[in-house]
């Protein structure tokens, strides 16, 4: 197996994805204005955006209070000139859907969320400490501050500012 193989193999992995999906779901729950759980749909959003390079560069250049507009308006700024990742990441999401769903399954497996009426409970918000690659913690991170960004807007806002269908 080539070395871009094995690198795609590392980065995307279910464990990986249920550990961003399970941060995401404490984000969303925790800016939520009634702290209800992140909606299923949603959790679709977080490993294209998550695991792709570029785009989680603008997450993580953009901070917590600014929220998901400012994060999407980022990507038309002149200086970057990025339009096409906002768009794209529609196509991710397709792209990565299998991933993503592995990613649930394996997040409910292990306890980390729970399915409630389309709707994911993290059952535990207590952020793992050792152990954990400094690259991982930062996209966990950020799939915190993604799910903080979501759960101050609706499905509705959050599709048109993205670009996506869910």
């Amino acid at each position: 197996m080539n070395a871009l193989a094995t690198e795609v193999r590392n980065i995307q992995n279910p464990a990986l994805g249920a550990g961003l999906l399970w941060r995401f779901s404490c984000g969303y729950v925790a800016s939520h204005q009634t702290h209800d759980p992140a909606p299923l749909p949603q959790l679709f959003l977080v490993l294209p955006i998550i695991l792709h390079e570029q785009t989680e560069k603008f997450v993580q250049g953009t901070i917590k209070a600014s929220g998901l507009r400012t994060f999407a308006a980022k990507f038309g700024k002149s200086e970057n000139s990025k339009q096409d990742l906002l768009l794209a990441i529609h196509d991710r999401m397709l792209r990565l859907r299998n991933l993503s769903l592995e990613s649930i399954r394996l997040a409910l497996a292990t306890r980390l969320l729970h399915l409630d009426t389309a709707a994911v409970i993290p059952l535990s918000e207590t952020q793992a400490a050792a152990g954990i690659p400094a690259d991982v913690k930062r996209m966990m991170k950020n799939a915190e501050k993604l799910g903080a960004w979501c759960g101050l807007l609706t499905m509705h806002e959050i599709a048109t500012t993205l670009k996506v269908r869910f």
